[in-house]
């Protein structure tokens, strides 16, 4: 585990903060690529990409707070749990994400559809890299294991000593996959939103299975977690995409 990468006095810089850094960089750079190759306004992107920004980190944020977090707690200490170290959830941060981008989008006149095609490569490689600095930082692991890859993480969030599932070594490697195989195939479909809706089915999926090597938030359904219940709901929503692009 390395959560400090560099400490000078009270200033230290987190492996988990580079490694969200990298993550918007790589998923900026792709989505500038796909914007040209479209013929999109690059200085549409701009407005898009600082929206997915802040929509993604305080969708995150808050999701993880209402989780995790009472909120008596929150309202005692807010400055301690809202810039607390880790503490962010994916699908907190894709719906934050998705509605601000869908204003600036409606507000710009652009189909959201064309968008999501242009950034469903970009979300993938973003996540992937993001689960590194979940690693790093010792967050977001699974569940107790025997395996020979498991490990202990003595200073995670929270602290464990026994070994267990390095999830975010999982997802990060799915998710990497993931993105190979939307890089590759972008080109060749003529349906607007098949991309997207692609993505929205994988890396829901991925998480749907990945939950059940992970102690997280059960939901009022039996047997599922809360992240569960929204994979559910983000699969069957590309799902149906799909289905209306092919019979359309």
């Amino acid at each position: 585990m390395y959560p400090e990468l560099l400490k000078i006095g009270n200033f230290s810089i987190s492996s988990f903060g580079v490694m969200v850094a990298l993550s918007f960089l790589a998923a900026y750079w792709l989505c500038l690529k796909e914007f040209r190759r479209k013929g999109l306004s690059e200085d549409l992107l701009g407005n898009l990409f600082l929206a997915a920004m802040i929509g993604g980190i305080a969708g995150a944020k808050l999701l993880y707070l209402f989780e995790n977090v009472p909120i008596k707690e929150i309202i005692q200490h807010p400055v301690q749990h809202i810039f607390a170290r880790g503490g962010l959830t994916f699908y907190g941060g894709l719906f934050g994400a998705v509605l601000l981008t869908w204003i600036v989008a409606r507000r710009s006149k652009l189909n959201f559809w064309v968008l999501g095609d242009s950034v469903a490569p970009a979300m993938a490689i973003g996540y992937s890299i993001g689960r590194i600095g979940c690693f790093l930082v010792g967050d977001d692991y699974g569940v107790k294991s025997d395996l020979p890859w498991a490990m202990a993480f003595p200073n995670g969030l929270p602290p464990t000593i026994d070994p267990v599932h390095p999830t975010q070594i999982y997802e990060a490697l799915i998710m990497l996959f993931v993105f190979i195989y939307l890089w590759k195939i972008r080109k060749d479909s003529n349906k607007t939103g098949y991309i997207f809706s692609l993505y929205l089915i994988l890396a829901g999926s991925e998480r749907f299975i990945i939950e059940f090597l992970r102690n997280t938030t059960p939901s009022p359904v039996a047997n599922l977690s809360i992240a569960q219940v929204m994979a559910v709901v983000i699969i069957l929503f590309g799902v149906y995409k799909i289905f209306s692009l092919r019979s359309s």
